[in-house]
């Protein structure tokens, strides 16, 4: 569970940050569709970076995948070789 609080937090910072530049950019213009698309940003952002650390997490279990069975297609080849 430990990885979901960093992904979590991850997500949390980097959504909070891009709002701020939001608000920067618009320059405070107060009304119901900036509210709108603060909302929007802040969901956008997280589901971004929630989706590209699932992604690397995924791209690691891949490629150790491929390595463990690298391994044993090799102790296979070995095996069948020796008799």
């Amino acid at each position: 569970m430990g990885w979901l609080l960093g992904y979590t937090l991850g997500s949390m910072a980097a959504s909070f940050i891009v709002v701020r530049l939001f608000d920067y950019l618009v320059g405070g213009a107060v009304d119901s569709a900036t509210h709108a698309a603060r909302s929007v940003v802040f969901v956008n952002t997280w589901a971004a970076v929630t989706a590209k650390s699932g992604m690397r997490g995924f791209t690691d279990s891949a490629k150790k995948l491929r390595l463990r069975n690298l391994v044993v297609k090799n102790k296979v080849d070995s095996f069948t070789k020796e008799k």
